[in-house]
């Protein structure tokens, strides 16, 4: 039996941890593993997902003191005053880093395999002589645009580890591009979702009554660092002048751009047609009573949402952003892909693809063939090798 430890910095309601969540129940279930989960810094009732965790998976906190904790969470939901930053950063930080390098190195101690599932504990892991692995999420390059050193620095850290998962062909492309003595390292695992589970989720019953209106429906974190909400919103303003479209926008996320986002809906004059609701651990009730996904970012890694929304059979439209979106709709075979910061250009692919019924037919077979992809049958043969 093969001991393994995932290793998360924070476990919260994103799509990292409802990935990760996913690949706990499904390796649970395996009676070749054994499997843990650490997690760097307790987040309390931050922690959603904590409940749907198996209970044969052992979970640890490494720092779990409120004190410790505070501004941690705090951070998650608002900015912190400066001097408050200063004074966690300075005095706080240090006591964080040493309980978690002395927990990883006693855990170290119990576990074959270490997968850093958020790619944040290479300084930890780097003298622990275990196999180790690297989880990465996200665009290389668009990273290296917004930060060029601190991609030198990710492509220095990456190699303290034995193996690297990147979640799309194009990340896999980027980073053998940047980091060439990474090679041999790489290797590409699709995030997988199990369909059974998220058809019955899907359909649970949802006290609200406004699942049962017509509706657009956007599903994402509401930080526009990485989202690109504001543009959605201007789309559906075209949306409604220009085209006439009936449906409302329904936006599930929650995320410190949210008041801004909001105002920018007044100022839109879309604020009757625009409903935020906030944050839903079962999301699915309301993608499959929407009459199609809106996704649009700057930069992704392979969207969750995207991949949930594949799999229950709804038109998709998003940005042709770094990277994912483009493997999820298979190259616009299986939805619409649009430039990313293109407001019209979404607006006119929402309007094509909830009037054309020859389309929606097309992209519904292709839709059909190409989720197979992103189902665990797949997906754990890979992990399986990899491990």
């Amino acid at each position: 039996m093969k001991h393994i430890l995932f290793i998360l910095s924070r476990f919260l309601d994103g799509g990292i941890d409802i990935v990760l969540v996913d690949y706990l129940r499904q390796l649970a279930q395996c009676p070749d593993y054994q499997i843990g989960l650490a997690v760097s810094t307790k987040m309390d009732e931050l922690e959603v997902f904590s409940d749907i965790v198996p209970r044969n998976v052992s979970v640890y906190h490494l720092v779990e003191s409120k004190y410790l904790t505070r501004w941690r969470k705090q951070k998650i939901v608002s900015k912190l005053p400066l001097m408050t930053k200063i004074y966690d950063e300075l005095l706080l930080s240090p006591i964080r880093r040493y309980l978690i390098k002395k927990g990883l190195n006693e855990l170290a101690r119990k576990y074959d395999i270490l997968i850093d599932f958020d790619c944040c504990h290479y300084a930890y892991l780097k003298s622990i002589p275990k196999k180790k692995i690297a989880w990465y999420h996200f665009s290389f390059k668009h990273l290296m645009e917004q930060n060029p050193r601190r991609t030198t620095r990710i492509g220095k850290y990456l190699t303290y580890y034995d193996h690297i998962v990147v979640i799309s062909k194009a990340m896999k492309e980027e980073g053998e591009e940047l980091f060439p003595w990474l090679d041999g390292k790489w290797k590409l695992i699709y995030n997988a979702k199990d369909k059974l589970l998220l058809e019955q989720r899907a359909n649970e019953a949802i006290d609200d009554p406004r699942i049962h209106q017509s509706y657009i429906l956007a599903v994402e974190r509401l930080e526009e660092s990485q989202k690109d909400t504001s543009t959605l919103l201007q789309a559906y303003k075209i949306l409604k002048e220009t085209y006439h479209q009936p449906e409302k926008l329904f936006i599930l996320g929650k995320g410190r751009d949210k008041d801004m986002l909001q105002q920018l809906a007044v100022e839109l004059g879309i604020p009757e047609n625009v409903v935020f609701l906030g944050f839903t651990a079962n999301p699915y009730p309301w993608i499959k009573h929407a009459k199609m996904i809106a996704h649009s970012a700057k930069m992704e890694g392979l969207p969750t949402a995207m991949i949930e929304s594949l799999i229950l059979g709804k038109l998709i439209v998003a940005t042709d952003c770094p990277t994912g979106p483009r493997e999820i709709l298979d190259d616009g075979k299986a939805g619409l892909l649009v430039p990313v910061g293109d407001a019209r250009a979404m607006a006119e692919a929402i309007h094509q693809l909830l009037s054309d019924k020859q389309l929606q037919q097309h992209i519904h077979h292709q839709a059909e063939k190409h989720q197979q992809e992103f189902l665990f049958k797949s997906t754990l043969k890979h992990f399986n090798e990899l491990i």
